[in-house]
């Protein structure tokens, strides 16, 4: 008589569901690389705003010589808005996307009354996040102060300008170069 085989041979059942999961595994992938790429990363997701008017509108409000970027500065802005003070004084801001993914902006504000020093000292340590004064850096023939404020949420580094009454500070989470780089551009801003 013939030979008895002995164990049992895979049934196709079992080989199909092996196939389907091989299949659903290599479609999954195809998906998460499909997703990776489609994406926009987000240096591509960020919602520019025209700065450069705010600016010539600050100008054409302000008592004082507002300092902007020339108009073709090559970082996004993100933000920019004019705010006039309940004290009677006016600031400005606009905010950037840096080449190294961080946020610098610039924050003006005055022309403070001499004998609103205590006002002017409080809105610096507010927008520097409590910072702490280490030292001056010339740029651009202005004396700026450096100051490193609270680091929750994101580290914040401040270069701060306070000449004839008036506070200007670039600030942001970007590092002291590109803080630098942005408050070597400033110059006054016709309206």
């Amino acid at each position: 008589m013939g030979e008895q085989i002995v164990g049992r041979a895979p049934s196709r059942g079992r080989q199909l569901g092996t196939d389907m999961i091989r299949s659903l595994g290599l479609v999954a992938i195809v998906l998460l690389v499909w997703m990776y790429f489609s994406h926009p990363r987000s240096s591509d997701a960020i919602r520019e705003v025209a700065w450069a008017p705010v600016a010539q509108s600050a100008a054409a409000v302000a008592s004082y010589e507002v300092l902007a970027p020339p108009a073709t500065f090559p970082w996004p802005a993100t933000s920019a808005r004019v705010e006039p003070q309940p004290d009677g004084t006016v600031g400005w801001r606009t905010g950037f996307y840096t080449p190294e993914e961080e946020y610098a902006a610039i924050l003006q504000r005055g022309q403070f009354p001499k004998q609103a020093v205590a006002a002017q000292q409080d809105w610096i340590q507010a927008e520097t996040r409590e910072g702490v004064a280490g030292g001056t850096v010339t740029i651009g023939g202005r004396e700026w102060t450096r100051m490193e404020g609270d680091p929750t949420p994101d580290d914040r580094r401040s270069l701060v300008l306070v000449d004839d009454g008036t506070a200007t500070v670039v600030t942001g989470s970007a590092s002291w170069a590109e803080l630098e780089t942005l408050a070597g551009t400033l110059a006054p801003v016709s309206p």
